[in-house]
């Protein structure tokens, strides 16, 4: 009976570490640069988790040129930890361009933010991660959220089973 058993669990896990990566998905964000200043002051808030979920390539960061220009040149006058700007330089390569948006779109009232929403259109993006009070208080724009870091990973969590396939490939390479 145990043979069975075992059979049938790693028959189970392959099927479904499989499907997982058959289907894999990845939450499209654009993620503004508050939080990447923010981030800097906890490796565990969750600011820099998400930095972290884009560095291990669980979801998909994306900005246009003028936003990433900004978030570079803001990155290095801003942050004074060596160890934390050599990450966010890691970020920023990990960062996919969206495409140039011929259409400008004018419906946050600070300009800066309307490239994030750009960027956010142009890209598919379903989230804009924010803690500008600006783009909060939109909620939403053609279907794109605008959200905290703390809903966002509150949102990535509840659709990640990533622990659970942890579990198996951690059980299978024992």
């Amino acid at each position: 009976m145990t043979e069975k058993w075992i059979h049938f669990f790693f028959i189970y896990s392959f099927l479904t570490i499989w499907q997982r990566m058959s289907n894999h998905y990845f939450m499209k964000v654009v993620i503004d640069t508050n939080l990447l200043i923010d981030a800097v002051n906890d490796d565990y808030s969750y600011a820099n988790r998400i930095i972290d979920l884009v560095l291990d390539k669980k979801i998909e960061a994306f900005a246009n040129s003028a936003t990433l220009n900004e978030n570079k040149l803001l990155a290095r006058r801003k942050i004074n930890d060596a160890e934390y700007l050599q990450k966010i330089e890691t970020y920023f390569e990990a960062v996919q361009h969206a495409p140039f948006v011929q259409e400008r779109i004018n419906i946050v009232r600070d300009a800066e933010d309307n490239k994030l929403v750009e960027s956010a259109v142009a890209s598919d993006a379903e989230y804009i991660v924010t803690s500008d009070k600006h783009l909060l208080v939109l909620e939403q724009y053609q279907g794109i959220k605008m959200v905290t870091p703390t809903q966002f990973w509150n949102l990535f969590s509840d659709s990640s089973n990533d622990s659970w396939t942890e579990w198996i490939n951690q059980f299978l390479q024992n």
